[in-house]
């Protein structure tokens, strides 16, 4: 369980960033609502982002992790070296491909959105702005890599904190102003932008005062090049199941929903799912695969088999009552994060049809991550994107037949399918590498059962138990503050009583019946305490 103690502390600080990001997600919502200009910005945004997941939350130091310790074995010069070789190249390459997006952006947005060109001009300079995020977070993702193959594993999970707190500020520089929406979205693209520089420096002034300061020098030829340029295309598609299918997503929403506030409604929440998925899957993906590859390294593989079923159970642990949670609380939940100005009840409905089956898939997106990131250990980043192509192409077929019904419902569902059929397939065929027991999973699983059961009892005996005091405590809370936003209000004890209180009934009671997956926690808990 040493990977699950470790991800636990960069799954508090990941937590952090996400609460972050729910208060950006706060403001936005307030700013924008589910609107044009909220779709404007959500599928101008989508893009870089997406690519921020995949780079500065795993795929691209998940594939330059294996290469550095390579090159380590060698010495720290050449090492070294080698990282700063990557940086050099990774630096050129990406600036290509940002220069090519914001020159092609004017002709694939309009197609991608269904839109004539003056309908989409607002979407195409928001996304001409913030594309060069890509390549901040690029080099920033080397830089962690560097740091987590070191176990400075800390560092790395306080960038994507910095980032939202500069997004926040710049909600909050405007709150004062009475700009027109254009204006605000284009003042905020502005400030993603910012917030890329200021995590580069970040790791930058760390990296260099751990004494691992990269070589530069651009050198094509050196074997590590083609490795990292073999693996990180493969590694970066393998990773990206949930990102791609967002993708569809959209573009499906755009064309087949008439409904314009589909797009901003799927968006926020896959958001609220992103929460889980992000504090859970990303901070145990990241924290497995040195510890995978140094297992590798040494020839103990048995310990492999043990870390693997072990980190999927803890997965489970924690991603399934998040899950249950989302599910059962998911409309006070919106509500309480996402209500006021020009978020109204009918963005709260739009959002909550698509966010309650998003919520099957929270357990698989969690452990797609970790996965993938066993596979990278042992450098196969194709296995992964031949899974990907089945599942994307599934994902495809099932949005065009589900959408025209179910709207961004049957979007949900498409992507929770997918997920789960994803997982089980990079979970089959791991076992030709990694032979671990899928009787064992099954055991912890059972054992894990009643617990999830009873989780899902106590949140919704809160909510109807409290029902007839909602509206009453939601006059009374909103009054307080001298707002007239009732929604979000009403929806504070009840997401607080279910939360808190299912939490400690949860790890109280697998507590007391001693459940495994109980060590890391107790583990850090007594280490904190001593």
């Amino acid at each position: 369980m040493s990977t699950a103690r470790s991800s636990l502390k960069l799954s508090l600080l990941t937590m952090i960033s996400r609460v972050l990001g729910l208060i950006r997600d706060h403001f936005q919502a307030v700013f924008f609502g589910t609107g044009p200009i909220a779709v404007a910005w959500e599928i101008a945004y989508m893009l870089p982002n997406m690519l921020r997941n995949l780079l500065a939350e795993g795929s691209l130091s998940q594939a330059f992790i294996p290469l550095y310790s390579e090159s380590l074995k060698q010495s720290e010069e050449e090492a070294k070296r080698a990282a700063g070789i990557v940086i050099v190249v990774l630096t050129i390459i990406v600036s290509i491909i940002v220069f090519a997006g914001i020159i092609v952006f004017p002709y694939i947005i309009p197609f991608y959105t269904g839109k004539t060109f003056e309908e989409a001009q607002l979407t195409i300079l928001l996304s001409q702005i913030m594309f060069a995020f890509i390549l901040t977070s690029s080099i920033t993702a080397i830089f962690a890599g560097m740091e987590n193959t070191h176990q400075y594993f800390v560092v790395p999970a306080l960038s994507p904190i910095l980032l939202n707190i500069v997004l926040i500020g710049g909600f909050l520089f405007l709150l004062p102003f009475s700009y027109a929406g254009e204006t605000n979205a284009i003042y905020l693209a502005f400030s993603v932008l910012a917030g890329g520089l200021i995590q580069l420096a970040f790791q930058a002034y760390y990296v260099y005062r751990k004494g691992l300061w990269p070589q530069f020098s651009l050198n094509f030829r050196h074997p590590v090049i083609i490795k990292i340029l073999t693996l990180m295309g493969p590694a970066v598609l393998g990773a990206s199941i949930f990102q791609i299918n967002q993708l569809l997503d959209i573009a499906i929403a755009s064309y087949l929903i008439e409904d314009i506030r589909a797009v901003p409604a799927l968006r926020f929440s896959q958001r609220l799912i992103q929460l889980p998925t992000g504090i859970i899957g990303v901070a145990l993906s990241t924290a497995i695969l040195p510890s995978l590859v140094r297992a590798i390294r040494r020839g103990e593989e048995k310990e492999n088999e043990k870390e693997l079923v072990s980190v999927i159970s803890f997965a489970l642990f924690l991603t399934v009552p998040a899950a249950i949670g989302l599910y059962v609380l998911g409309p006070d939940i919106i509500n309480l994060i996402y209500y006021g100005g020009q978020w109204k009840a009918d963005s709260t409905e739009a959002t909550w049809m698509a966010l309650q089956f998003y919520c099957i898939g929270v357990p698989f997106y969690s452990l797609n991550k970790i996965l993938t990131s066993s596979f990278y250990a042992y450098q196969d980043t194709k296995t992964p994107v031949r899974i990907l192509v089945i599942t994307v192409f599934m994902n495809l077929c099932l949005n065009v037949i589900l959408a025209p019904h179910y709207a961004q419902a049957g979007l949900a569902i498409s992507s929770s399918i997918t997920g789960l059929i994803n997982a089980l397939l990079l979970l089959f065929l791991l076992r030709n590498k990694i032979k671990f027991s899928f009787v064992s999973l099954w055991k912890r699983m059972l054992v894990l059962f009643p617990l999830w059961v009873l989780l899902a009892f106590f949140a919704a005996l809160t909510i109807y138990l409290f029902e007839p005091f909602r509206e009453s405590t939601g006059l009374m809370i909103a009054s307080f503050f001298h707002s007239n936003a009732v929604a979000r209000y009403s929806a504070v004890l009840p997401v607080l009583i279910a939360a808190a209180g299912g939490g400690l009934l949860y790890l109280g009671v697998a507590y007391l019946l001693k459940i495994k997956e109980m060590d890391a926690i107790r583990s850090i808990v007594k280490r904190k305490s001593s």
